[in-house]
């Protein structure tokens, strides 16, 4: 099964509930007697008409110690992201990006989305295919760049996480996860369907050691711009909380007809140059990117981060 179609049709994306995440509550159920009445939910009063998300900080690199509480907040909700200036300057990442294409053979081709590198979100439940995978994609992502491009992401993350070590997970038995795929999206097509990856990665099988380990509710996503396209590929966030999300929109798959329906609440687009980073809750945001046109594809190297479930340490991967 594709990337793609695990997004459309995994099931039990649609109700997830974690140990950390709030029970619903007796008083949400309809009492036997006017079960034929359909309740009026929360999620459904959302005002549509907002203008903005929450704080956001734009930063250059060198700030980034001054926000050493930035995950910590991001968790807590007080702060939804950071866009982070200048991680990378654009030779150090135009050099990762022009020798991942000489792998072109070795790609994941899913038609909107073409991917340098395997990831969790995509892997079969026991992740066997995942950890064959791992060993060839972590000897490639370490010949791609000149520079130790996963240890400066483990540099930001510890130093807006509070000091605490930042590491790629392991399994015991099983192998180490992969820190980061480069993901191409192609000229006029490519495109991401809006989605949160609190639908996912709290009930899909692939992510069951994650969720050991990690965090998961309300985790984080970064990816560092590679290369902007002519136009498009923007990275939009819409206004819009996981918790606070309609029902007519947590009933449909990841697909345009759901993006349609996401067009009644505000976005803002997210602007980043070659070498920029963004650190934002992706577990609760509604995110999409936009479609690509022009002759340029867009491209971006990340992945998904969190903390422990001790909380002692921040972990990233793909």
């Amino acid at each position: 099964m594709g990337l793609l179609d695990r997004f459309r049709s995994k099931p039990g994306t649609q109700a997830v509930v974690q140990e950390n995440q709030p029970e619903p509550s007796a008083a949400a159920t309809p009492a036997t007697e006017v079960e034929e009445e359909t309740p009026s939910l929360p999620s459904t009063e959302v005002d549509p008409n907002r203008t903005r998300l929450g704080e956001w900080l734009d930063l250059p690199f060198a700030e980034v110690s001054n926000h050493s509480d930035a995950i910590e907040r991001i968790y807590a909700g007080t702060l939804d992201g950071m866009s982070i200036r200048g991680v990378f300057n654009e030779e150090e990442v135009a050099t990762g990006v022009r020798r991942a294409r000489t792998h072109a053979d070795e790609f994941n081709d899913y038609g909107k989305q073409i991917f340098f590198g395997t990831a969790i979100v995509g892997a079969d439940d026991d992740r066997a295919d995942y950890y064959a995978a791992a060993p060839v994609i972590n000897d490639r992502v370490d010949e791609l760049f000149d520079v130790d491009f996963v240890g400066r992401i483990g540099q930001v993350l510890t130093a807006v996480g509070g000091g605490r070590p930042a590491s790629v997970p392991s399994e015991e038995g099983r192998g180490d996860y992969v820190p980061i795929t480069i993901r191409f999206l192609p000229p006029d097509g490519g495109l991401m369907h809006a989605h949160t990856a609190n639908e996912f990665c709290n009930s899909w099988g692939s992510y069951e050691h994650l969720r050991q380990i990690a965090r998961m509710w309300n985790s984080l996503s970064y990816f560092v711009v590679g290369q902007r396209p002519d136009s498009g590929g923007e990275l939009v966030l819409y206004d819009l909380m996981w918790d606070d999300t309609p029902e007519d929109v947590r009933a449909l798959p990841m697909s345009e007809e759901r993006d349609g329906v996401l067009e009644r609440f505000g976005k803002t687009p997210v602007d980043l140059q070659v070498g920029d980073m963004i650190l934002f809750t992706g577990g609760r945001i509604w995110h999409r990117v936009e479609p690509v046109h022009g002759e340029l594809e867009r491209v971006t190297i990340g992945g998904f981060a969190a903390l422990s479930q001790d909380e002692e340490q921040v972990y990233f991967w793909s």
